[in-house]
């Protein structure tokens, strides 16, 4: 089960806000509670911030374990003479569950407004994003430009942090890819006694809702040996097929095949074993999305690297669910990963397929 200190950090982290390209919130966020635990705090020039937790050892092998900052939402195009503004999304979202939203537009001061999605009702047929607006509360354009909001501000769908049922289930927005974020931190925290034989570098990347941008220029800070990627992934279990792919409460995702790479199978083997090892749930899932496993793992002269996630109902929407027991798996079985690394292992996942 979950602690307090996890559930808090969970609210505080999935309610900031944050699209790609505007990710200081979390970034802030993240430093705060990664700092007491890094030998530094690191950052590319786009934003991705990563803790560092050296090993000691001279020419040490580089792990770089990511999530991403950014969640999907929308960007200001222009305001009305009737005080609404225009929009276009930021990352991928069905515009059939737009209509009527709640909104929190963040101006460029930081200053938050409540606001709604608007469409007038014979367009609302259509789904076109082109043809809706936020309103939030502004009169005309001028009483928007005195309360800051402006052209390239951002705004996401609105969705609080909610304990559902029993407990093992969450609702809140911004799962994907809060969930890194927060695992990221905690992993940190849980190796903080721990010696290494790696350097360790920790945190999560900007911008990868918007075409894995900082997974890119990350990769280049850090030139990894080694990398795992943190994400969030869409459950598919709503029918209660018993074979769908992607269930929540089922256990990690043994992620062996997206649109964006092909994994290295002895990293994919070595999770599996680990949960047979340690008892913990499994599942095997596939999809036609990516994440920043895309461009770490092919990256300079090639990285074997592992996507870690989890999987959740309603991503990239105001109200997306996980099940806390699929993340207390994932924690375990990514901290026995992190703990047996060697030099020989990692050059042996290099080494996988030639």
């Amino acid at each position: 089960m979950l602690t307090n200190e996890t559930i808090a950090l969970m609210e505080e982290l999935t309610q900031a806000v944050g699209i790609s390209g505007d990710e200081r919130n979390i970034s802030k966020i993240m430093k705060t509670h990664m700092e007491p635990y890094a030998d530094e705090i690191i950052y590319d020039n786009l934003g991705s911030i990563f803790a560092v937790k050296k090993s000691g050892k001279p020419n040490a092998l580089r792990v770089m374990i990511c999530g991403h900052m950014d969640e999907v939402g929308f960007m200001i195009t222009s305001i009305k003479k009737n005080g609404l503004a225009e929009f276009i999304c930021i990352g991928g979202m069905d515009a059939q569950s737009l209509h009527a939203q709640r909104v929190r537009l963040k101006a460029a001061s930081g200053r938050e407004y409540i606001g709604t999605i608007v469409c007038d009702k014979d367009e609302i047929a259509a789904c076109d994003t082109k043809h809706m607006r936020i309103d939030f509360g502004a009169e005309n354009a001028e009483m928007a430009a005195d309360w800051g909001v402006k052209v390239g501000d951002s705004a996401v769908l609105d969705g609080g942090f909610a304990m559902l049922g029993d407990g093992h289930r969450i609702l809140s927005k911004a799962w994907d890819n809060r969930y890194g974020c927060i695992m990221a931190i905690e992993l940190l925290q849980a190796l903080k006694e721990t010696k290494l034989d790696v350097d360790l570098y920790i945190g999560a990347t900007v911008q990868e809702e918007a075409g894995i941008r900082g997974g890119t220029t990350a990769t280049g800070l850090i030139h990894p040996d080694m990398g795992i990627v943190l994400d969030c992934s869409s459950a598919n279990d709503i029918t209660r097929d018993e074979q769908a792919v992607g269930q929540l409460g089922k256990g990690i995702l043994i992620r062996y095949y997206d649109k964006g790479m092909m994994p290295n199978r002895l990293l994919l083997d070595t999770l599996v074993q680990t949960c047979k090892n340690q008892q913990l749930p499994y599942q095997y899932y596939y999809n036609m999305a990516q994440t920043d496993a895309a461009w770490i793992h092919k990256l300079f002269s090639g990285c074997p690297t592992l996507s870690a996630c989890i999987c959740a109902r309603n991503v990239h929407t105001g109200n997306s669910m996980i099940d806390i027991r699929d993340y207390d798996c994932a924690k375990s079985a990514l901290l026995a990963i992190i703990t047996s690394l060697d030099e020989n292992k990692i050059n042996a996942y290099k080494a996988e397929n030639r």
